[in-house]
């Protein structure tokens, strides 16, 4: 960290030291450095905007900034980051503001690539929300862009931030200042002329969000300020879908709309915009829920939420153990342990004649306190039950009791998980890279719930023993598990990281266990029982009744050995797999150091036909 960074810092904390607890930088610009903190009086999180020192000595950039951040925090709306302080101590001046937990539509778009027109229009449609409630009080916000507009991770909710507080910084003539030039992508023309804006200047600079998360580029791209500045006040923009062709015609024409030079072609005002943007849904595809379209009786909704409970449970209790094993996590929010009550009411109202859509399964789930991650794990272990949707995805009791009683263990998923010091997008190629070439060998069936970065759950299919370098000995063969789940969560607290967790549902494989151990431990005994037999009639003979029965009962005891031992191999077996598990995670974190370093991933041993391996978004699905 430069010296000059690092003092500031320490000023920081000088002067907050009471109020507030600076725990690390979330990100810098052309006005301010912004740091998560925790309010010590009301205890909660709060980002931190600082004016840079050099700055904050200029009197009148000073009382601007505070002046600004005060008018923001005269704005009280569910899509406006809100603004809980503006003051000034020991000469730095600072705002405090709500913390959104998530990441802003620049990185969505940027790992991403263009998102899909039902996803652009709920966001853009709760951005008009909020810039209509601060236009209704003479607040224009002047630099609606990407990196302005956050997602909140829990409810993927789009506020916007920094009301207000940019609108004095774009001088056409500051070339070389990064903040500039990424701002003049999203400027009206008024704005580039330097004339009296409204609010139809923030849906000009809304088009140009739509118009990029919707193609993937901007309608003027360059590296020359200036020229952008030109080409947005002289030139008309490109039509939206002479770019992405795709998106439907009536959203591209409010896209369209919102990018007329006169500000008079515009939508008069967000209300208006967010009208059109819901009459445009009409003829918007709508995404899939977890499991696409489909619909589930009323047994295997139920079926879904006791899952996912448990599921939610048994991570809760990994947490807990990592905690006390290793410290690792202490200060981390402790999940859910999945035992609410539901509250079906939502599934019941929505519920078709056949049955309950997966929707609204989700949503009864994740009004109990359920996340949804683990609606979707539950959902993809039933989308794999034989005959598909016509069976639950629970174990028949009986049969749950007899592994109970063979196996010595109420154990019925495994899931092993590694945090990783990476982008989330970094480590789900490296998944592609790593997990579906050989040796592992992986095959990508499906996706549920969404976008793998979004909280949805890839399914793998694991592949049939071949070849001397096989990686699934005991997870096939052992446990007999042929699936295998990955999903990829935030690390609480740390944007920058992620953690990769590898789901095996254990219930798959308790047939085959049983049958085995059972044809073992039957095996036993009668092999036990007959040598008992054989001995103890030639004992009898030579040495009488009196020494018969121990040596019957001895060939009893070697029967009910191989009993009592299946239990403990069983649970050998889970390690073994286990082990497994934890070495695929770990040539997942080699590809990434190896391709951050050569630019390629290691090479591994082929022991199967090589396969070309052809994108699918920023996993890598193999191709014959």
């Amino acid at each position: 960290m430069p010296s000059s960074t690092t003092g500031e810092l320490i000023s920081l904390r000088a002067a907050l030291r009471g109020q507030y607890t600076i725990e690390r930088e979330l990100g810098r610009g052309g006005m301010g450095v912004v740091f998560l903190a925790r309010d010590e009086r009301l205890d909660r999180s709060v980002a931190l905007k600082v004016l840079p020192q050099h700055l904050a000595s200029q009197g009148e950039t000073r009382e601007r900034f505070l002046r600004e951040a005060r008018t923001a925090a005269q704005l009280s709306h569910p899509n406006i980051v809100p603004v809980y302080r503006a003051d000034e101590l020991d000469g730095l001046a600072f705002f405090a503001m709500g913390f959104v937990e998530g990441e802003t539509l620049a990185d969505r778009i940027r790992d991403r690539g263009p998102l899909g027109p039902a996803e652009v229009v709920r966001i853009l449609r709760e951005v008009a929300w909020a810039l209509a409630y601060a236009h209704a009080r003479g607040i224009v916000h002047r630099d609606v862009k990407p990196e302005n507009i956050l997602l909140d991770r829990a409810t993927n909710r789009a506020v916007v931030t920094d009301f207000g507080i940019a609108r004095t910084d774009f001088d056409p003539s500051i070339t070389a200042n990064g903040y500039v030039l990424g701002t003049v992508h999203y400027m009206s023309p008024e704005q580039c002329a330097g004339d009296t804006l409204d609010g139809r200047s923030d849906l000009y600079a809304l088009g140009v969000v739509g118009f990029l998360a919707l193609s993937g580029r901007l309608p003027f791209e360059g590296d020359i300020p200036q020229a952008i500045i030109v080409a947005h006040a002289t030139r008309n923009p490109p039509p939206l879908r002479s770019y992405a062709p795709e998106v439907p015609a009536a959203l591209a024409s409010v896209i369209d709309c919102c990018l007329q030079k006169n500000p008079a072609d515009r939508y008069a005002n967000g209300e208006a915009l967010a009208e059109a943007l819901n009459k445009a849904m009409e003829s918007v595809p709508q995404p899939t829920s977890v499991a696409g379209s489909m619909v589930m009786s009323t047994d295997q909704a139920h079926a879904v939420w006791r899952r996912a409970a448990q599921l939610q449970a048994e991570a809760a209790m990994r947490l807990e153990h990592r905690v006390r094993d290793t410290g690792i996590g202490a200060e981390t929010r402790a999940l859910p342990a999945g035992d609410a009550t539901l509250d079906t009411s939502t599934a019941e109202r929505a519920a078709q004649t056949d049955g309950f859509r997966a929707h609204d399964v989700e949503v009864a789930a994740i009004e109990a306190g359920i996340s949804q991650r683990y609606v979707a794990l539950a959902i993809a272990e039933l989308k794999s039950a034989p005959a598909s949707l016509q069976q639950t995805a629970t174990v028949p009791a009986w049969q749950d009791r007899i592994a109970t009683r063979l196996l010595g263990t109420t154990q019925r998923s495994l899931a092993v998980s590694r945090p990783f010091r990476f982008a989330p997008r970094v480590v789900l190629a490296a998944l592609g890279r790593a997990l579906q070439a050989p040796p592992y060998g992986l095959e990508l069936v499906d996706t549920v719930g969404g976008h793998p970065l979004d909280g949805g759950v890839l399914v793998f299919k694991i592949p049939e023993m071949v070849g001397a370098d096989y990686r699934w000995t005991w997870t096939r063969y052992g446990v007999y598990v042929r699936e295998l789940r990955v999903t990829i969560a935030a690390l609480p607290g740390d944007p920058r990281g992620c953690e990769v967790t590898m789901h095996l549902d254990l219930r798959r494989g308790l047939g085959a266990n049983i049958a085995g151990y059972g044809i073992g431990i039957g095996g036993s005994m009668a092999a036990g029982a007959g040598i008992g037999v054989a001995v103890g009639i030639k004992v009898m003979a030579l040495a009488g009744a009196a020494l018969a029965a121990p040596v019957l009962g001895a060939g009893m005891v070697l029967g009910m050995g191989a009993y009592a031992a299946s239990g403990a191999v069983y649970r050998w077996e889970i390690g073994k797999t286990t082990t497994e598990i934890e070495r695929a995670l770990a040539a997942v974190d080699a590809s990434i150091r190896a391709f951050d370093i050569f630019g390629e991933a290691p090479p591994t041993q082929r022991s199967a036909p090589a396969q070309s391996l052809m994108p699918m978004g920023d996993v890598f699905i193999p191709v014959d």
